[in-house]
């Protein structure tokens, strides 16, 4: 008795799984080296390191304002993983259409993870501010 073969994605179709795959690539990178930064920013507070330079009083508004964007973005990444979720709802809830369900699924994923990227580079660059804010004037 032999199986029958499975289904083969199309070239389209490889090409969205591709674009799935290097978002997450870059998605995760990111990550990573905003993970390493809230580190050294955990580090540095912790041991009290600092370059010593007195600031002005608005440079503690200024990191408040950059944490309140870090948060804002933190939301938005979260909203857009949710939104990710209804072309897999679909492909679940229903029948007969499922590799076209799956498929806007992914391709889908793929384009918030690109902006999922976005967002997380930009929290990234807010997080390596705030980190210069306590290595140099705390």
């Amino acid at each position: 008795m032999t199986t029958p073969p499975g289904y083969e994605f199309t070239a389209d179709e490889n090409k969205v799984f591709e674009g799935l795959v290097r978002n997450l690539s870059r998605s995760g990178l990111v990550v990573v080296v905003a993970s390493l930064i809230l580190l050294a920013y955990h580090m540095v507070a912790y041991f009290g390191v600092s370059l010593g330079k007195t600031g002005a009083s608005w440079i503690t508004y200024v990191d408040y304002v950059v944490w309140f964007a870090i948060s804002v973005i933190g939301v938005v990444i979260g909203v857009l993983l949710i939104r990710a979720t209804a072309a897999f709802t679909a492909l679940i809830r229903t029948e007969g259409d499922d590799v076209s369900h799956l498929m806007q699924g992914v391709a889908r994923l793929a384009n918030i993870l690109n902006l999922v990227f976005t967002a997380a580079l930009c929290a990234s660059a807010l997080l390596a501010v705030s980190f210069s804010l306590l290595l140099i004037y705390s």
